[in-house]
């Protein structure tokens, strides 16, 4: 059981190996990182008691750990802000307690006092598993050696009868190795986002996608998912057409679903992908409907071929006469426009029995089946294809 959660921040490898492993006990969780960039993704993901960096986070000098410092100060004001420094006077001290900082220390670190802010007087407890520590390697090193792999879930055609159920298509889901907060996509994506790489780990992962679904169920949907701002690099749809030729599945079996549809700065080139996409026989989803910034808006501006509906709405419906209502009228509204709908985190039997009786098109979740490679998803014979 994880008690205190600590981030590192320093662009020297050693220094971070020194701090983890003095810092290391049990119940205590370390993520170390060596870019700005990463330890922002991360705090956007996870909640931590400590944060320690080094004021000096690049080879352009300057004092870019003071933004980490204001960032954690303005948004998690209960995390400890400890700032590091190989050259401290009353200038940089009085800086960093303005913007947020509980304590300047001078490198070489006193670890002693250090060890103390963390863990108190009485030092870290010496019971329990021990903690971990997790490198969040630098974004260049990670995208060279390529290793994004894709898993695949079911889009089910909406019925309480099965299994075998029968499989509109399947929803590609990246995913780094195991043993690296780079695993988690909400992490890879904001690191890659902040870097801006946007394009190029949306090109792995499209590629990963490929290669996992390239022996699909003929007829069978691959969805994949997409970063509008990777849309508005000039040489999306050219590249995105040799993965596709190359991987021998046809333009019109591949759904670019779109996600973070707040995050669009150049929407003239967007638009501009977009139409060029559809040009081509790609289809087009609109992701997590009804939260945050999907909206009514966005199903006007897009004209989806599909809607993905949050499964938000899916969560306990069976005793929600509002999300019934809610869902319902969203189902009515996409089937006068002629949009099939996709409800997600469809979890057990009696969700589904609701659902099914709401005009809900497809439906995907873990009742189906949680995300796994291809093959052994048709190792369980839980799914056959579309009618050809």
């Amino acid at each position: 059981m994880t008690d205190r959660r600590i981030l590192l921040l320093d662009d020297e490898p050693a220094v971070l190996g020194v701090l983890s492993d003095y810092l290391a006990a049990p119940g205590i969780e370390i993520f170390t990182c060596q870019e700005i960039e990463a330890a922002e993704a991360i705090l956007g993901a996870q909640r931590f008691d400590v944060v320690v960096t080094d004021l000096r986070v690049s080879e352009l000098g300057g004092l870019e750990g003071m933004r980490l410092i204001r960032y954690v100060a303005t948004h998690f004001p209960e995390t400890t802000v400890l700032a590091m420094s190989g050259y401290v006077n009353d200038d940089v001290h009085a800086l960093g307690r303005a913007v947020g900082a509980t304590a300047i220390l001078e490198k070489p670190i006193d670890l002693r006092r250090l060890r103390r802010y963390i863990h108190g007087d009485e030092g870290p407890s010496t019971e329990g598993e021990d903690g971990a520590v997790w490198q969040i390697e630098l974004l260049d090193d990670f995208l060279e050696k390529r290793v994004i792999r894709a898993l695949l879930q079911p889009i089910v055609n909406m019925t309480t009868e099965g299994p075998p159920f029968v499989a509109h298509g399947y929803e590609s889901l990246a995913r780094a190795p195991a043993g690296t907060p780079l695993r988690n996509p909400e992490i890879l994506f904001a690191y890659a986002s902040l870097k801006e790489r946007l394009f190029e780990t949306d090109l792995l992962c499209i590629e990963a996608a490929l290669k996992e679904g390239a022996t699909l169920t003929p007829g069978s949907k691959l969805f994949i998912n997409t970063q509008p701002r990777s849309m508005t690099n000039r040489m999306f749809v050219t590249r995105v057409e040799e993965l596709i030729d190359a991987s021998g599945l046809g333009r019109d079996r591949i759904v670019f679903e779109l996600t973070e549809q707040q995050t669009i700065v150049n929407p003239q080139a967007f638009a501009k992908t977009l139409s060029k996409l559809r040009e081509v026989g790609f289809g087009i989803a609109l992701d997590d409907y009804g939260v945050g910034f999907a909206n009514l808006q966005l199903v006007q501006d897009l004209r989806p071929d599909y809607i993905k509906i949050s499964g938000y709405f899916c969560n306990n419906i069976e005793n929600d006469e509002f999300k019934q209502t809610v869902l319902r009228s969203t189902a009515e509204m996409a089937g006068r426009l002629g949009i099939p709908t996709i409800l997600e985190n469809v979890e057990t039997k009696s969700e589904l029995e609701v659902v099914a009786s709401l005009g809900v098109t497809y439906g995907q979740g873990y009742y189906y089946a949680r995300p796994a490679p291809w093959d052994e998803l048709c190792a369980t014979d839980r799914f056959v294809g579309p009618p050809t």
